[in-house]
């Protein structure tokens, strides 16, 4: 964004930003407290009531929230795999998840099909940043994303970065400032292209069963789509459940 742009926006809007960028660079770290609306008010030439909505409206985008009484904090970075998600035995409501471990497999470059520059709103063929990463429950291969975003606006991104414990979601907010979140899941059952069933150790009469296709499209704070996720998921030993309330 230029500076002009940036001076037409209201001034709550700009106090918004501020904040959001400064979160990105790590000044404050998941949980850390924000100064009171008072001291942001007075540090950045502001209003009480400039520096409240700014606020608010990055509370409502899932970037802090409030204690009541106690003030405001960073909220923590989701989780690349769906923080309401999870992979349990089919009919048992009540057990407890195991923890999955993400593997990083590689950072590519390709160009966006038709449809996938439409859900981004990107033009037809341009260049895409594909983030591929396995999950492993108890060692085992469980799941495989490929994650695509537009090449343009993660400029310089690095795969050291994405073999951290960070995640995609946690190095774009630490490296690029910018918190996704899901704006639309879809599912349906699909055989295994044969790349995708040789990474999930897929072999036998097990290729024959369909796996969980997931869909997921993401965007910033801003509402502009910047995530594409396909995901493969192994379940016909394990059920995928959407945790709710």
């Amino acid at each position: 964004m230029t500076v002009n742009a940036l001076k037409r926006q209201p001034l709550y809007a700009q106090v918004k930003l501020l904040l959001q960028q400064r979160i990105g660079a790590g000044e404050w770290q998941t949980h850390d407290a924000l100064p009171s609306e008072w001291e942001l008010a007075d540090e950045l030439g502001a209003s009480q009531g400039t520096v409240r909505k700014a606020l608010s409206e990055l509370v409502d985008a899932g970037l802090l929230y409030r204690q009541q009484g106690r003030g405001t904090y960073v909220a923590p970075v989701p989780g690349d795999w769906g923080d309401d998600a999870r992979l349990v035995t089919p009919g048992l409501f009540t057990e407890q998840p195991d923890e999955l471990a993400r593997e990083f497999l590689g950072l590519s470059r390709l160009n966006a099909s038709e449809d996938i520059a439409e859900a981004l709103q990107l033009r037809r063929l341009a260049p895409l940043l594909r983030i591929r990463q396995l999950w492993r429950r108890h060692g085992s291969p469980v799941a495989l994303d490929d994650v695509l975003l537009p090449a343009e606006v993660f400029e310089g991104m690095d795969a050291r970065w994405l073999r951290g414990s960070a995640g995609v979601y946690g190095t774009l907010q630490q490296r690029f400032g910018v918190r996704l979140k899901i704006v639309s899941e879809q599912f349906r059952a699909e055989m295994l292209p044969r790349e995708e069933a040789s990474l999930l150790g897929v072999t036998g009469m097990v290729a024959d069963v369909p796996a969980l296709c997931l869909l997921r499209l993401s965007a910033d704070m801003d509402g502009r789509p910047l995530e594409w996720r396909q995901r493969y998921c192994l379940t016909h030993q394990l059920a995928y459940t959407v945790k709710h309330g």
